[in-house]
């Protein structure tokens, strides 16, 4: 999917092993990510869990602890970033972070968590997909109704459309296949969107994607075949958000690449 959004990207990070400069909203997501996965593993174990308030301090601790993290990954790629970039960070607040995550907690507990009863939690999975494709991934969460959930942080409600096209949801039922032995009845890709004032929760549930597993593997050798011959372009138009300056944590990178072509530039990359 990194290939998908933004060749570029690919190369950066997997090709030339360049860590993506961090921000602000990834901590959070995975300080809620964890705080999920951390009640659910204990639900299954009590057929309760914690409690949304001690959710919500478990939250803060590891959003604490990733944020200093966070410190230590900007100061080593700050020679990669913008000002822009920079001053974007600068203005998204930690205290207002922490607000949006207790407010998203508690609402995912009052809508949505009581009608979960959880059975696989965080469970890894690898298979061989093809002749010279491994498929490996991780399952956030299932329940004993035999639905995949999937759990995700927004400031956007995202479309049906997007949602239904995603083949991220194939190689999900797939695995579950393998894991469980049988198909699962359904994904539930389960958003909590944070807006300026509170959260709400959104949910899409999937019972039959359009992109079927066969279609998601053709796509993944492409994507190898296209690695493997040193095809990396960035086709985003140029008033893109996703290529500013402002959201961009390889902007700089970019920039570079364009200007050296990809010979000199992976030369040079290759020997760091």
């Amino acid at each position: 999917m990194t290939y998908v959004r933004c060749a570029e990207h690919y190369l950066f990070r997997y090709v030339l092993g360049i860590r993506r400069p961090p921000t602000k909203a990834q901590k959070h997501g995975f300080a809620l990510h964890e705080t999920f996965a951390y009640h659910f593993e204990q639900k299954k174990l009590d057929r309760k869990g914690i409690r949304a308030r001690d959710a919500q301090d478990f939250f803060a601790g590891i959003f604490q602890s990733a944020m200093e993290d966070y410190q230590l990954e900007m100061e080593q790629s700050r020679a990669l970033l913008t000002k822009e970039y920079i001053a974007k960070e600068r203005q998204n607040s930690i205290p207002n972070l922490l607000l949006t995550g207790a407010r998203g907690i508690d609402v995912y507990f009052k809508e949505l968590e009581p009608k979960i009863k959880p059975d696989l939690v965080e469970t890894a999975f690898s298979f061989p997909a093809d002749k010279g494709l491994e498929m490996v991934g991780r399952i956030d969460l299932t329940d004993t109704s035999h639905v995949i959930h999937e759990m995700k942080t927004t400031r956007r409600t995202p479309s049906w459309q997007d949602i239904a096209n995603d083949p991220q949801i194939s190689i999900y039922q797939e695995a579950f296949l393998r894991l469980k032995g049988k198909p699962a009845k359904g994904i539930s890709k389960d958003y909590i969107v944070f807006s300026k004032r509170d959260s709400r929760i959104v949910r899409f549930q999937v019972h039959h994607p359009r992109h079927n597993y066969a279609a998601v593997l053709q796509s993944a050798h492409a994507i190898m075949e296209a690695v493997k011959h040193n095809v990396f372009y960035c086709l985003h138009p140029a008033e893109s958000w996703v290529c500013s300056k402002e959201w961009c944590g390889y902007y700089k990178l970019h920039q570079e690449l364009k200007k050296k072509g990809l010979a000199k530039f992976m030369l040079q990359y290759s020997r760091l």
